[in-house]
């Protein structure tokens, strides 16, 4: 059971990481705070877990990284990601198919409160 929690979990993140990339370019560690700030918790990763998502996404050309200082008294880059047009038309395609497939997926497991099943 843990596997399929982890396998749902996963194609999820890669929603939300696009989701919050929308909003604005952002680095790792603000991703995941706001990961797990706007999921109540559920989504509270490790840098181990995220990184390898922005990677999937960079591969894929729907995210892009850059380097940014922030000012001069802190003199280490970040490296901030950003989507992309073409992960912005994914993003939209991803969301209608999610919509979807959920939509199905509750009608399945509402039909006892229906009484429509067993």
């Amino acid at each position: 059971m843990a596997d399929i929690r982890k396998q749902i979990k996963k194609g999820l993140l890669e929603i939300a990481v696009l989701d919050l990339l929308l909003e604005d370019d952002s680095y790792g560690y603000v991703i995941i705070q706001k990961l797990k700030e706007y999921s109540d918790g559920i989504f509270d990763l490790k840098e181990g877990t995220l990184y390898p998502i922005l990677y999937r996404l960079e591969d894929s050309k729907y995210i892009e990284s850059y380097w940014k200082t922030m000012n001069e008294l802190r003199s280490k880059p970040r490296k901030y990601y950003k989507i992309t047009n073409e992960g912005r038309k994914v993003f939209s395609e991803i969301l209608e198919d999610y919509n979807f497939i959920t939509g199905g997926l509750n009608s399945i497991l509402n039909r006892r409160k229906e009484g429509k099943g067993v």
